[in-house]
């Protein structure tokens, strides 16, 4: 079990969203075990940054998922996101070291995107057979952040991007907890569930304040590979 174990976690890592979904359709049937369940989570999700005067934004997470004894009361959750985000919008725009685009972008507002690898580790409780409550640590990588200014100028859209990558912490943590329904006992159920993250660190280098990541995650489960052999329910 440790062996593959140590192989989703690779997968989590060194693979982007979609090479996760072709590796998890054609080895999930091998990953997974009478102590294991594998397959794949796609999540929506509502995130903010904090201190920060701006709007909520709608972003998309997807990636793998590992339930380690899912047959025990008490097991362990493990995801790896790799395509996962944050960010916020309506954020007031601010200098971008260009007088006359300044004033243009002025009465406008800005959107920031965040791109991440996320692995989240819960610990899950079983409320009842098909009812869990989980909790735990989120550490995030930051891989991408931009701005990208937008306002209406003489009845047209004019749209800024500034990279802003090199200006946030590349390590993000925070910690997480939600509740989760599975719609049957059966191992290849699919589930769904609603997760509250709440980031511990500061994302921004440069910027007074913490400034840090929040999130509300709709999590559907999507079990791969656990066909006939498998045993149809868990104890």
């Amino acid at each position: 079990m440790k062996k593959i174990v140590g192989i989703v976690l690779f997968l989590s890592f060194a693979l982007s969203g979609r090479t996760q979904i072709v590796v998890a359709l054609l080895f999930g049937d091998k990953l997974n075990t009478g102590k294991l369940e594998f397959g794949l989570v796609v999540s929506p999700a509502i995130t903010s940054i904090t201190n920060i005067e701006s709007d909520p934004r709608f972003g998309f997470n997807l990636g793998i998922y590992l339930n380690i004894r899912p047959d025990k009361r008490w097991f362990l959750h493990v995801e790896g996101i790799g395509k996962g985000a944050f960010g916020a919008r309506g954020i007031s725009p601010y200098p971008t070291g260009n007088d006359s685009l300044d004033n243009l972008l002025a009465t406008g507002s800005v959107e920031r995107k965040i791109q991440v690898f996320s692995m989240p580790v819960l610990l899950r409780y079983r409320i009842s057979k098909l009812f869990f409550a989980e909790g735990g640590i989120q550490p995030n990588l930051m891989l991408k952040t931009k701005d990208i200014f937008t306002n209406e100028v003489n009845g047209s859209e004019l749209n800024y991007t500034v990279k802003i990558t090199d200006q946030l912490n590349r390590l993000d943590f925070g910690v997480a907890g939600g509740l989760f329904y599975k719609f049957s006992d059966h191992r290849q159920s699919m589930g769904i569930g609603l997760r509250y993250f709440y980031g511990l660190t500061d994302t921004h280098r440069f910027v007074k304040g913490t400034q840090a990541n929040t999130a509300w995650v709709i999590n559907v489960t999507i079990p791969v590979g656990t066909g006939k052999s498998q045993a149809p329910k868990s104890n």
